[in-house]
């Protein structure tokens, strides 16, 4: 059998994004979601049937496993729209239920879209500034979209990853949300992981389309005297990072001021981020 052209997967992969579906119409703070859903499912329909078997995140998980997570994450979302919260333990246990059901893979990404784009016609109504729980955490309805779409970008990237493709980076305007999300985040990983440091601040610089500056307290008795610690990367290894997909020891970035603070920012920066 002749060996297909090395780069005949990544040509393939940007002909279907070209023509994939546009996104469902969202929101402002929701078109991040929309479009990175129309991004993976392009992903998803170049999958040749062998593919969908490739392990590609947490605990084993196949792609068709991870769209069925996605799914049941997205749900858990809509759910707390009509006012029930979850748990910690709830978001696992419904994606395991999910996936010993065995959906076929083309069953569960269609599943999965249909969901995901109904979501975004809910949104087109619903209260940005609305808190909702998902997961044990109460947070603002569109800090809660911007997550899924981060999600899904990351699991994107993880079956990009498997099955051997090259995936595109969001949009600067659909990435500089996540980035932002993920800047002020970095509190509460802090204390999350035991490294606080109440009375420090923090610079951020996140170069690259859709990066950009933060001036971060680190506690509420962060002083007045400006930022002790500065760290400067790429906005995309920023956020690889916080989604876990990083190692903090072997990341690159420039750090300067106050070591333990920077040190401690880079270990904790993915302490929310789940399977």
């Amino acid at each position: 059998m002749t060996e297909p052209p090395v780069d005949l997967r990544a040509r393939t992969l940007q002909a279907a994004l070209a023509r994939r579906p546009p996104a469902r119409p969202a929101p402002g703070f929701a078109r991040p979601y929309a479009a990175l859903v129309a991004m993976l499912d392009a992903l998803l329909a170049d999958l040749r049937d062998a593919e969908w078997l490739a392990v590609a995140a947490y605990d084993d998980w196949d792609v068709r496993d991870l769209v069925v997570h996605l799914a049941a994450t997205d749900g858990l979302v809509g759910e707390a729209i009509d006012g029930r919260g979850s748990s910690a333990g709830e978001v696992l246990d419904r994606t395991r239920e999910a996936i010993s059901r065995c959906p076929p893979p083309q069953k569960a990404r269609r599943a999965w879209r249909r969901q995901a784009d109904a979501l975004c016609d809910r949104l087109t109504e619903a209260d940005a500034g609305r808190r909702i729980e998902v997961g044990g955490l109460r947070t603002r309805l569109s800090g809660r979209v911007t997550q899924r779409a981060f999600e899904t970008w990351i699991h994107a990237d993880d079956i990009a990853r498997a099955t051997g493709r090259d995936l595109p980076p969001p949009l600067p305007e659909h990435l500089h949300p996540i980035a932002d999300l993920g800047a002020r985040s970095l509190p509460g990983g802090l204390a999350l992981t035991g490294r606080a440091h109440p009375d420090r601040v923090l610079r951020l610089v996140l170069d690259g389309p859709g990066g950009g500056r933060w001036t971060i307290p680190l506690g509420k008795a962060a002083g007045g005297d400006g930022p002790s610690a500065q760290v400067r990367m790429d906005v995309l290894e920023f956020c690889f990072l916080t989604g876990g997909r990083r190692d903090p020891a072997s990341v690159h970035a420039e750090t300067s001021g106050d070591r333990a603070v920077a040190h401690d920012v880079l270990v904790a920066a993915s302490a929310f981020s789940g399977p």
